[in-house]
């Protein structure tokens, strides 16, 4: 997301937006000249000359317009280019990196950190090349009229360039600081909102409201605190500006009474002194928000760095697995601690225990995503050797079956296009034909997210079909059937035994004739 990246997006393209945007700040600079030769012509009665003079003064008005229009087409392309490079790079980071982002965070980073980058970078870089084009006009405009007037000039953008160290590092917070507080709205969003049901359930609104309340606040604080330090920049930039200018209209003054510039010059210096101060606020204000949003581009560019995932190669499909030592330290405190387990390949398990005993974490350390406090996981292969498993090999399905908005058989397979053949063979192996039978596209219907066309069962069937197709040699089921009625839970079971995958089962309320399905049953008290 730096500027380098920004003008190899497309290095012609940023090129025509930069010429334009300078040739815009020059032809306002001519136009003020213009309007010095129109006032000086009058005087003389020169109406020929009066007519050219206008006529290029009309031309340059609708050219500064329509480069003004085409500047800011091009540099919102070149942004937005950026940001599709960007946010494919980070997509492959999060999915090669192995690590358990928080979604509202890679949200934050994907949307909102790059609108902010947006908003206080590159759209200032227009600002900016303006400013500095009518710096370079003024001051080629001083040169032809006289020496004393640039030494004024240059005196004057010297001390105006030093003023963002004022509030750079305020700017800089208050950027950050807008970043983190949106975190922490869709953060708090997202742990509220989704159990929105429970809280209509227990009537408690008060609550969802005044945290989703104080969150929005923050963030609204955060906005108002950017914006009070660039309010705050461009009015000591504004009164400088005009303390200057009004110094230099004095100058001019006197330079017309000892006849050193000609009358259409004192005609003319309100206007050049507004856009002289004018590109004097517009550089000082745009560097100084530019660079509050340098640390901001700075995190954003090391999480750019391409990810290169890890090799499968040397990694190899687990057939079974031990614990040793087993425990997880959470902050708050508590601890798990887990027996020493040894699953054997092809061993069908119940897992039950208490409630808090950890049987869905135990799952998900297994699954490496979460790190034990102590002791480990070890995986061995079908021969019974020690291994570094290739944990994508492990089917899971979770409390909450994950699918995604794509077709039932899309779903199935995930997105293999070689499994194809086998998923009407799953599909009966979980039960789930007579569910396809009902829909009117069958293992083509596309599962609408948003308005729920699959029922949680019919989510689970899914994923345990998922599961059975990519041949997993350990499948972890958590509460894996608890939106399947009975009868079909028992078909499933039954259909799960006869695998050679090793299976662990959590389950609650099992009867007698479900436990006889599996070899043992492991059983987990909470400490």
């Amino acid at each position: 997301m730096n500027f380098k990246e920004y003008v190899k997006i497309n290095p012609f393209r940023f090129t025509v937006f930069a010429l334009s945007t300078f040739l815009m700040a020059v032809l306002i600079i001519m136009m003020c000249y213009c309007t010095q030769l129109i006032i000086d012509i009058v005087l003389v009665r020169n109406w020929n000359s009066f007519l050219i003079i206008l006529i290029i003064d009309l031309i340059s008005g609708i050219l500064v317009y329509a480069l003004q229009a085409a500047a800011q087409y091009l540099n919102i392309i070149q942004e937005q280019e950026l940001n599709d490079k960007a946010r494919h790079q980070l997509v492959q980071n999060y999915y090669n990196d192995g690590k358990l982002h928080k979604v509202n965070e890679m949200q934050n980073r994907l949307t909102n950190d790059l609108q902010l980058i947006n908003n206080n970078y590159y759209e200032m870089l227009f600002n900016l090349i303006y400013g500095i084009g009518l710096i370079i006009s003024t001051i080629v405009y001083l040169i032809l009229l006289n020496w004393q007037l640039l030494i004024a000039i240059v005196i004057l953008v010297a001390i105006s360039l030093l003023l963002p160290k004022i509030t750079e590092k305020p700017l800089q917070k208050a950027t950050e600081f807008i970043s983190d507080s949106n975190k922490v709205y869709l953060e708090s969003l997202n742990d509220w909102l989704s159990g929105i049901d429970q809280i209509r359930q227990f009537l408690a609104g008060a609550k969802l409201f005044s945290v989703t309340e104080k969150a929005s606040k923050d963030l609204e604080n955060a906005t108002v605190k950017q914006t009070t330090y660039t309010q705050l920049l461009k009015a000591v930039n504004g009164i400088v500006s005009a303390i200057f200018g009004l110094l230099l209209f004095i100058l001019v003054g006197y330079l017309i009474v000892n006849g050193q510039v000609s009358v259409g010059v004192l005609v003319v210096v309100g206007n050049f002194r507004f856009y002289l101060n004018q590109g004097i606020q517009i550089i000082t204000a745009s560097r100084g928000q530019m660079k509050g949003t340098k640390k901001l581009i700075k995190e954003v560019d090391q999480e750019l760095v391409p990810v290169v995932s890890n090799s499968k190669s040397s990694l190899a499909t687990p057939t079974a697995f031990s614990t040793q030592d087993l425990q997880l330290q959470f902050p708050n405190g508590e601890k798990l601690s887990y027996p020493d387990l040894q699953i054997i390949r092809g061993e069908k398990i119940l897992l039950t225990g208490d409630s808090g005993a950890g049987k869905s974490t135990l799952f998900k350390l297994i699954l490496g995503e979460l790190t034990p406090s102590s002791g480990q996981v070890a995986f061995q292969d079908k021969n019974g050797n020690s291994i570094t498993p290739d944990l994508s090999k492990i089917g899971y399905i979770p409390q909450g079956p994950v699918v995604f908005p794509a077709s039932i058989k899309d779903n199935i397979t995930m997105f293999d296009n070689k499994l194809d053949p086998k998923v009407n063979e799953v599909i009966k192996s979980v039960n789930f034909s007579d569910d396809i039978a009902k829909f009117t596209d069958g293992v083509n219907e596309a599962l609408n997210l948003d308005k729920l066309n699959i029922s949680g069962g019919q989510r689970q069937k899914i994923v345990l079909a998922r599961a059975k197709i990519h041949d997993s040699e350990i499948i972890l089921i958590d509460e894996g059937t608890s939106a399947i009625d009975q009868m079909a839970t028992m078909n499933i079971l039954h259909n799960l035994i006869k695998t050679p995958a090793t299976i662990v089962f959590i389950a609650h309320n099992f009867n007698d004739e479900m436990r006889k399905l599996f070899d043992r049953e492991i059983h987990l008290i909470k400490s």
